[in-house]
């Protein structure tokens, strides 16, 4: 099986830690997110997959260079953002020869089982197949009781066959390449107005509910300190790289997580805070509810803050 993972947005509202390292590259408990989802990628018998990157490309490259294993791994740079349906067909020619591939967002993490969505869109015969879950705050697909799409974003696709439910695009799509002859090339494209139109036309443009799993985009700071606090629980046990160093009279509290390289010095105190890989966090500091971006160099107390080298009160670590 083939799959694309979309890796190639510039991650604008995260910044800026998006000017340290691309969003898929952000760590999860020490884990960079891409390597995750190329890991349940691989445990769903994928062996060849494809990643479109823009955004700090050179550092995507870098890190597949690192860590491919036994799986081939391509990465397509693109100069200019194609958009979710553009980079799909920039990619046609590695994803054409299946019969069908899996798309997933390189931002999102999820626990979920993909067999029962891959054996439905196999069975149904599904042009696309939207993988959907309950979550309120972004429910904006109506999907009927025949698994049919009848509403996007508000809009209204097709007359429901049954009460429509109101579900979240997770961001995994499974594709049949046919779909492939319907996107343009060389040019941004916008793949969810593509679902819109072939729905309407009465296309097998339809959803699956996936339940049972966790799912969460990192698309906002909230977010990816959300992520820790529900991986770890509010009262977790701290997550610590083993080449860190952690003086012993430290205290942490909260959700904290310590990266690779990271040294922290005694006497400091560390709350509900996630810190990358070559950190030097000076004797005596305090960080509460803070993400700290790699290399940087912390003295004094830190709340609610996101620290970058070159900001005030910090300084790139050596």
């Amino acid at each position: 099986m083939k799959a694309m993972i979309l890796a190639a947005g510039r991650g604008t509202r995260l910044e800026p830690l998006t000017k340290i390292r691309p969003k898929p590259l952000f760590p999860v408990l020490n884990r960079p997110l891409l390597g995750v989802v190329i890991g349940q990628l691989k445990g769903m018998g994928v062996r060849e997959i494809v990643i479109n990157a823009h955004h700090l490309a050179e550092k995507v490259e870098e890190f597949v260079r690192r860590g491919r294993g036994d799986l081939e791994v391509e990465v397509r740079v693109e100069p200019e953002i194609l958009g979710t349906g553009g980079g799909i067909r920039n990619c046609a020619d590695f994803l054409q020869d299946a019969p069908f591939f899996l798309v997933v967002n390189a931002d999102v993490y999820h626990t979920f089982d993909l067999t029962p969505a891959l054996n439905y869109h196999r069975e149904a015969n599904n042009l696309a197949t939207l993988v959907l879950c309950e979550d309120p705050r972004f429910n904006q697909v109506g999907v009927d009781g025949e698994g049919r799409i009848v509403s996007i974003r508000g809009k209204e696709v097709q007359r429901p066959l049954s009460t429509p439910s109101i579900l979240t695009f997770t961001g995994i799509h499974i594709i049949s390449h046919e779909l492939l002859e319907y996107i343009p090339s060389a040019e941004y494209f916008d793949i969810i107005e593509l679902y819109i139109d072939l729905a309407s036309r009465g296309e097998a443009i339809r959803g699956y509910q996936v339940e049972g799993g966790y799912w969460r985009d990192i698309g906002r700071v909230e977010d990816y300190s959300a992520l820790h606090r529900d991986l770890l629980g509010e009262e977790g046990k701290p997550v610590i790289h083993p080449m860190a160093h952690v003086e012993e009279d430290v205290r942490m509290e909260g959700v904290v997580c310590v990266g690779k390289g990271t040294q922290i010095g005694a006497g400091s105190f560390i709350k509900d805070s996630i810190i990358w890989e070559e950190v030097l966090v000076e004797e005596g500091s305090m960080l509460e509810g803070c993400i700290v971006g790699d290399g940087v160099k912390v003295r004094g107390e830190h709340r609610e803050e996101v620290l970058t080298p070159g900001m005030r009160d910090v300084g790139r670590s050596k």
